[in-house]
């Protein structure tokens, strides 16, 4: 599926690199996706996250602010919000954590299933919390994901000297260029309100 993007940018980086894209994954990526699936079908199908690596290591689920219980149950739709984190330490950790005996303290803040959303081509944000923006950062980040050029343009800021060190080249709209030009040519092309489509190729 063709996201609707103004650029399309591929980073080829190492793979110790991840790390500086934890604050963006802590606060969320859009990613372009097939809505109206269930969470289970949207990370195991489209995502490429094995369902046994759901069940056993994302303990904690959140769809637009309700703790999941269920993921075969819980729909996504378009421009919903899907936070995953491992597990969590605590009363709280163990009220969050999908199917846990505390579950039924959560009260309000737990999913309900509700009628089946339209199946079609649409957009949904992942946060990822704890050890998952090690694990599941990357594979978010080599599919590919959608940000704004203030987001582009401030995490390439904040990791300038790292992305130099670290970076094999950049191709932006197909074209390659050295990673020396990453704070040039690549910043001076950006406008903030852009849509920008990034790919992170990872190198040992």
């Amino acid at each position: 599926m063709q996201a609707a993007t103004d650029l399309n940018l591929q980073l080829t980086l190492k793979a110790h690199l991840i790390s500086e894209f934890y604050p963006l994954l802590q606060r969320g990526v859009w990613l372009p996706v097939i809505t109206g699936d269930n969470v289970m079908k949207l990370l195991n199908n489209q995502l490429g996250i094995a369902e046994a690596y759901v069940t056993d290591r994302i303990t904690t689920l959140f769809l637009d602010g309700k703790a999941i219980d269920d993921a075969a149950a819980s729909i996504v739709k378009d421009g919903s919000t899907l936070a995953l984190s491992s597990a969590m330490p605590g009363l709280v950790g163990s009220t969050m954590r999908r199917g846990g005996h505390l579950a039924a303290m959560r009260g309000e803040i737990t999913y309900h299933p509700t009628q089946t959303a339209t199946i079609g081509a649409g957009k949904v944000k992942i946060k990822l919390f704890n050890m998952l923006m090690q694990e599941v950062g990357p594979l978010l980040l080599e599919r590919g994901v959608l940000l704004s050029g203030a987001e582009l343009i401030t995490l390439l800021d904040e990791g300038a000297s790292s992305f130099r060190d670290g970076c094999d080249s950049f191709a932006l709209n197909s074209q390659l260029y050295p990673c020396a030009e990453l704070g040039g040519k690549l910043l001076t092309t950006l406008a903030p309100q852009q849509t920008v489509l990034l790919k992170v190729v990872w190198k040992d």
